[in-house]
């Protein structure tokens, strides 16, 4: 009789256990990687409305004029140079496409803005007696300020770096934490900062 049991359990588990549900991933093909990456911004881009009001150019709209140009002929090389054209119609410096061989990314984002930052005053600041910790470099200005700068939140800090250079600018009487020019990395190094 537990021999019954066990059996008629496991077919109602085949029966109504889900299953694991496989995508059929398309073939690496130019048209099929357009395709993906079309979609995938379609779907997952949270600005698509944000950019409608600069008066970029509807994602539809950017289908119709970028999928002519793919075909399965061509190179990854030229299939790179239309994706990169297609992403940068969203006007957005945050998007990159990355190969092996080059990044694709919205120059214009970078170029017609003011510089933020000049190497000249952060050299007044730092000048060449400065202290290094962990990517974060640091003194105390004139007028008994704290200086710290951190150009990458991709180098690494530990709660020890931290701590060594908040003793040392301890008895500061101000501070002045500079991230501009900053290129982005890991948020949990900007959080702990």
């Amino acid at each position: 009789m537990k021999h019954y049991i066990f059996i008629f359990c496991a077919i109602l588990a085949l029966l109504f256990c889900p299953s694991c549900i496989r995508e059929e991933e398309p073939d690496n093909t130019p048209v099929n990687n357009f395709e993906t990456l079309w979609r995938i911004i379609d779907t997952q881009y949270c600005f698509h409305d944000y950019k409608a009001q600069e008066g970029c150019l509807p994602w539809n709209e950017v289908y119709a004029k970028y999928r002519p140009r793919v075909h399965d002929g061509m190179t990854s090389a030229q299939l790179f140079e239309v994706l990169c054209d297609m992403l940068s119609e969203l006007r957005d410096g945050h998007v990159n496409l990355y190969s092996a061989a080059d990044v694709g990314r919205y120059w214009s984002w970078h170029e017609d803005y003011p510089s933020n930052f000049n190497d000249s005053i952060h050299q007044v600041y730092l000048g060449t007696d400065y202290r290094i910790a962990a990517g974060m470099y640091y003194k105390i200005l004139d007028d008994n300020i704290g200086y710290i700068y951190y150009g990458s939140f991709s180098s690494g800090i530990g709660e020890g770096n931290l701590d060594e250079v908040m003793y040392y600018l301890r008895l500061c009487n101000g501070l002045i934490v500079d991230v501009r020019n900053n290129s982005g990395g890991t948020l949990t190094y900007a959080e702990r900062l």
